[in-house]
């Protein structure tokens, strides 16, 4: 059983080289890299069957896009709202507040939805397990990083590494 989820974590990431190798090499490296490294830490922690990722990939991809997407507008809406507070109006300080606002609303309610969607493909408990396996990953990221800025006194790690 567990050749037939490596099999299906190793389709899903040749799929993913194909789609990301029309972008810039210089660009999607580290975005590759983290990618790759995402679907064999939550294959290994999801115990997902082939039929689960399947489903599953695609629609984690998905969301995640949207995810990216609402972050996006959100910390476009904050830029817009930092720099207004130095020299903005009242009123257009008041207008970008509000659309800030309603970015973050919405980025906070697409959350809400997330789970809706995952149990319709995989159980509870595993969706249950994708949620710790999220947190567990960029945590073990945001420690690498830090522990490869300290490995450089406190410059950021070259790239490739």
């Amino acid at each position: 059983m567990k050749h037939f989820r490596l099999i299906a974590a190793l389709s899903v990431f040749a799929l993913l080289s194909i789609t990301t190798n029309a972008q810039p090499k210089d660009h999607c490296n580290w975005q590759e890299r983290m990618m790759s490294e995402k679907i064999a830490f939550f294959t290994s922690e999801l115990d997902l069957t082939p039929e689960e990722a399947q489903a599953f990939w695609p629609l984690y991809n998905k969301i995640s896009k949207e995810k990216m997407e609402s972050q996006k507008a959100m910390m476009t809406s904050y830029h817009a709202l930092l720099k207004a507070l130095e020299t903005g109006s009242d009123k257009e300080i008041d207008k970008l507040l509000d659309a800030y606002l309603e970015a973050k609303q919405a980025h906070n309610e697409s959350a809400k939805d997330e789970a809706t969607k995952y149990r319709k493909v995989l159980p509870g408990k595993k969706v249950a397990k994708l949620y710790v396996a999220e947190e567990k990953f960029r945590r073990q990221h945001i420690r690498n990083m830090k522990n490869g800025w300290n490995k450089n006194n406190g410059n950021r790690p070259a790239e490739g590494r």
